[in-house]
């Protein structure tokens, strides 16, 4: 997934008052309902039944949900992931064939700790490749079109240039970069294109006739038209990158490639899928194992399957339990809406349980503060205010937690718990239990920002319309003493308050200070992001 500077990396978790599974539609529907534009297509099937559903606002008309085509983005690193199993088994390459044996003794790379790179570190992100090159031009996380000129040549550059601190393999880091260039190097073995590959080891034999690089005609009519909050979006186009994120599918064929996943036995792929789905790497920032391309982590204690993707205009997710014989699916043509959050959403509400009284001193509650990261863009801040201490997961607001003993903690508000673990006495990181996942992230040296809590009253100046630019407005409200910035075409992210009148995101490097005329009436606002940009108060 890629992510605007103000459109934050969607989180591996929402805090959320959940227990049992609902409907993957039930769960869907409040998040269409919310779209500005474009909609949600859901794939579900439980045993043998297979449901789907629309909502929102579909385009073209007259599709069926299940046939509606998406571009899938990331998810596209599974069946680069599945080819590599396949070419081990046809013995084209091995798992610790490195980059020297691949391009030859022509190819010339600047680090030779570079060359010793293997196919199975690009397939489970441990190369220690960045997540893009250096070569893409100035800002490619805001491009239209960001992989569409990125050739094989220019792949090539980059990789002939770029130094390691440490030969492999790197604690899991997601790269774009690096699954790309695995597409790129099994397309060569073969001596064919990564989407012809696709085409003759993996959709072919599966019976999916959807899922493709470029739709043809038939396809054409039914693509869902990418959407970025209220605006029109773009549709991305790859080269060197396909391996990373170029297919477009549709639910229908998602769910065939998941139900393959499920019962790997019934399909004419059974070795290479179990090659693929096998664990090959811990992925500590996602609270996760990995196989080739496959995210593996753990549901009520049984093996969870998982990968999301996200374009210019398109986010979408799937998810499969093979021991509750279970694939989800959901595809959105609008890239406001995290597809992760609505798969999560299937767990029915639940009343919180009372946390029981125990008592901390500020001292020992202060042990606990720091910020814990869980994924690039996710993490959790933990402060103690007054007499309580408060945790915050990136893009949400802070929620109190009650001490249990033994460092666990209980949300008062939702049905999950936290439990903080020590090294030499040192608190080094939080494990969240909610929903029946488990989920680890790491302290950092990075401080806790020093927040200004404040009522609702002395928020209320701050409300209002703030034009940024033509058709760029900056709508502030607030919600239980938050207050919440909404750029157009935007979610609304919560900002919090460091020094008077100063409020910043969290997760990324932005801020909104208010401006005050001479009698103290706000006026207007700076965003400070990659320089300062003033918007004024509108009525």
């Amino acid at each position: 997934m890629f992510a605007d500077s103000l459109r934050f990396a969607a989180a591996m978790v929402t805090i959320s008052v959940a227990l049992a599974d609902k409907p993957l539609s039930e769960a869907a529907r409040p998040y269409a309902e919310k779209l500005p534009a474009g909609c949600i297509v859901t794939g579900e099937r439980i045993g043998e039944t297979v449901k789907y559903s629309e909502a929102g606002k579909p385009e073209p008309d007259g599709i069926a949900a299940e046939k509606r085509v998406f571009e899938i983005g990331s998810i596209s690193k599974v069946f680069t992931g599945l080819l590599l199993s396949e070419a081990v088994l046809e013995k084209k390459v091995k798992l610790e064939t490195n980059l020297k044996e691949l391009l030859g003794k022509n190819f010339k790379f600047a680090d030779p700790k570079v060359g010793e790179i293997t196919l199975l570190q690009l397939s489970t992100h441990t190369s220690g490749l960045p997540r893009l090159p250096d070569n893409m031009g100035p800002d490619p996380d805001h491009a239209d079109d960001p992989y569409g000129d990125y050739d094989r040549k220019k792949m090539e550059d980059f990789l002939s240039k770029v130094k390691l601190e440490k030969n492999g393999p790197y604690r899991a880091s997601y790269s774009n970069y690096g699954v790309g260039l695995l597409g790129e190097l099994l397309a060569g073995a073969y001596g064919k294109s990564w989407d012809a590959l696709v085409k003759e080891k993996i959709t072919g034999p599966l019976g999916m006739k959807d899922t493709m690089v470029e739709p043809g005609a038939d396809q054409k009519k039914r693509l869902a038209p990418p959407y970025q909050g209220a605006k029109p979006g773009h549709s991305w186009t790859f080269e060197a990158f396909a391996g990373a994120g170029a297919l477009r599918s549709t639910a229908a064929d998602l769910l065939i490639f998941g139900q393959a996943m499920a019962e790997p036995d019934s399909t004419p792929l059974a070795s290479a899928i179990k090659g693929m789905m096998e664990t090959r790497a811990a992925y500590p920032d996602m609270g996760a194992d990995i196989g080739l391309g496959i995210i593996i982590g753990k549901l009520d204690g049984r093996k969870e399957y998982i990968h999301s993707g996200g374009t210019g205009g398109y986010r979408s997710v799937l998810q499969v339990l093979p021991e509750r014989k279970t694939v989800r699916v959901a595809l959105i043509n609008n890239d406001a809406v995290p597809a992760e959050a609505i798969v999560a959403a299937t767990r029915e509400d639940a009343k919180p349980g009372e946390a029981p009284e125990m008592n901390l001193a500020a001292s020992e509650l202060d042990a606990f503060a720091g910020i814990y990261e869980l994924a690039p863009g996710a993490r959790f801040t933990v402060l103690r205010h007054d007499k309580d201490l408060l945790v915050r997961l990136s893009g949400q607001t802070f929620l109190p937690v009650k001490p249990l003993g033994k460092d666990r903690f209980r949300y008062s508000a939702v049905v999950a718990e936290i439990q903080f673990a020590r090294e030499a006495e040192a608190v080094k990181s939080l494990t969240l239990f909610q929903n029946g996942r488990e989920l680890t992230a790491k302290r950092i040296e990075e401080k806790p920002p020093a927040l200004i809590f404040t009522t609702a009253e002395d928020l209320n100046p701050y409300l209002g319309e703030y034009e940024l630019a033509p058709g760029a407005i900056f709508k502030v409200t607030q919600a239980d003493g938050i207050l919440l910035a909404e750029l157009t075409g935007q979610p609304a992210m919560p900002v919090f308050q460091t020094k008077p009148g100063y409020f910043e995101y969290d997760g990324v490097k932005a801020a909104l200070e208010f401006q005050k005329d001479k009698d103290g009436r706000v006026t207007g606002l700076i965003l400070h992001q990659n320089g300062s940009r003033p918007a004024k108060k509108r009525g």
